[in-house]
């Protein structure tokens, strides 16, 4: 039975869709006024891992990550609406529209969904075509009465909401303890939030500003989201996943607006990923700490290394970023698409084996592991245990086409999951027979060295030879 972690109830609980056989998913997606860090996508891969396995399981995944592309203030992740609106500040960085900045940066985000092989969600909607649904919930809110209006915008009363903070555990009497917002002297609350932004005072010169029955404005940057969401997903969806940051003021206010509008429960399981820092500091772009996956494949590491970087990590403990950790998960990589070739490669012969008996055991290991709240860790750990008993076999002569067939079925169904393997064969490569003769003299060197149990060497020869071109696998 698959068991997550709920960040609401603060403890794992067994998966129960809200619709049998169906499962609703939404992760907060990027704000588009620049280019997404890789600390961004751990927060979207741990989303698209929970896509693929509860694919793996049978199920029918709808999946929706949306694409903030309306302006917001610097501060507004925070409660004091202030700062500079951060569309507008690309917009004069760059010397485009806001338009072209939200466009530029949203194609620069699919491309590197595409590079890191993510699963295509059902919908990426933009905030900017759902304006008419954030106001729907807006009204209601209003017709509810636990919105007032000011004279820069149309506030929610998080008084009316007494379960204010159930998922973050800053709950209103919290908040006003430890206080230190600055007041505006129109709301009630240092702590209530915007649904709707009016066009005026500081707000005066905001680019992207649509009708209201409240005067020309535009969202608040909650509201987007508890739109969204109901549209595609409806009133009560199964899965909502994002970044730990995103627990306050984001998360908490949606989940106000959405359960105050729609009088439902709005999320059944909650979803966290916990940041990655560089050097222990947290990853962000106000730092200039952290890396783009362009960054990364600049350098030369490869798409599958940075994904499985951040997949093999469980997404509750903090990740501290290495470039090492990309060359540690390539080396991983490596060693499972070198035993995949060597099953490709294998001579099969008509006795039976114990593999489809290995391969049964390791598939029960591996969901096991993935089951318990994605414990990628554990799920490898039986992937690696089935590499050796099944070489064994292959070593020994005890392997049929039915084995082959089936192992790399198996790998096949995993990486439905992980996508990082290669399934494509390699082929050989030519030599002049200068070249020829120097393989089979570092061949003799290094079968000296095994024998002498100089293991050290043996490695280093086979190394060479790995990077000449030359696979060494070692048999009886």
């Amino acid at each position: 039975m698959f068991q997550i972690y709920n960040s609401m109830t603060r403890k794992k609980e067994i998966f129960k869709p809200v619709e049998e056989n169906k499962v609703s998913i939404y992760t907060c997606g990027p704000t588009v006024y620049s280019n997404a860090h890789v600390g961004n996508f751990s927060s979207f891969l741990m989303a698209d891992l929970l896509v693929r396995y509860l694919k793996f399981k049978g199920y029918q995944v709808k999946w929706v990550m949306n694409i903030t592309d309306v302006g917001h203030l610097t501060d507004d992740n925070e409660l004091t609406d202030s700062g500079e609106d951060k569309m507008e500040a690309a917009s004069r960085r760059e010397n485009r529209t806001v338009w072209e900045i939200a466009r530029h940066y949203e194609d620069l985000f699919m491309k590197d969904l595409k590079t890191l092989k993510f699963m295509p969600a059902f919908k990426y909607p933009r905030a900017t075509e759902h304006i008419e649904e954030m106001i729907e919930i807006a009204k209601a809110l209003e017709d509810k009465g636990v919105v007032y209006e000011t004279s820069d915008g149309i506030y929610f009363d998080i008084s009316k909401f007494p379960e204010y903070g159930k998922l973050s555990g800053n709950t209103i009497d919290a908040l006003q303890a430890g206080a230190r917002v600055d007041v505006n002297e129109d709301k009630k609350s240092p702590f209530d939030f915007a649904v709707w932004k009016k066009i005026g005072g500081k707000n005066l010169n905001h680019a992207m500003k649509w009708d209201s029955p409240w005067g020309t404005g535009f969202p608040g940057w909650h509201l987007e989201c508890s739109a969204m969401s109901r549209k595609y997903l409806g009133e009560t969806i199964d899965f909502h996943t994002g970044g730990e940051d995103n627990k306050f003021p984001h998360h908490e206010s949606e989940i106000a607006q959405s359960e105050t509008a729609n009088g439902k429960k709005f999320v059944n399981y909650w979803m966290h990923k916990s940041r990655v820092v560089v050097n222990n500091e947290k990853m962000s772009k106000s730092l200039g700490n952290f890396f783009t996956v362009s960054d990364l494949t600049e350098k030369g590491f490869s798409p599958e290394a940075i994904r499985f970087t951040f997949i093999s990590a469980h997404y509750r403990s903090k990740l501290n970023f290495t470039e090492e950790q990309i060359l540690e998960s390539q080396k991983t990589i490596d060693k499972f698409n070198d035993f995949i070739q060597e099953v490709m490669k294998s001579e099969v012969s008509e006795g039976s084996t114990q593999v489809l008996s290995i391969i049964k055991s390791s598939k029960q290991q591996f969901i096991k592991g993935m089951d318990d709240d994605l414990n990628v860790s554990a799920a490898l750990a039986a992937l690696f245990g089935f590499i050796k008993p099944v070489r064994k076999n292959i070593n020994s002569g005890s392997f049929n086409q039915k084995d082959k067939e089936e192992v790399i079925k198996f790998l096949k169904e995993i990486d439905s999951i992980f996508s990082v393997f290669s399934f494509e064969e390699k082929k050989g490569k030519s030599f002049s027979e200068e070249e020829k003769r120097m393989i089979e003299n570092l061949i003799e060197q290094r079968n000296i060295c095994r024998k002498e149990k100089n293991w050290s060497e043996a490695d280093r020869i086979r190394d060479e030879l790995n990077k000449m071109g030359v696979e060494v696998v070692d048999k009886k």
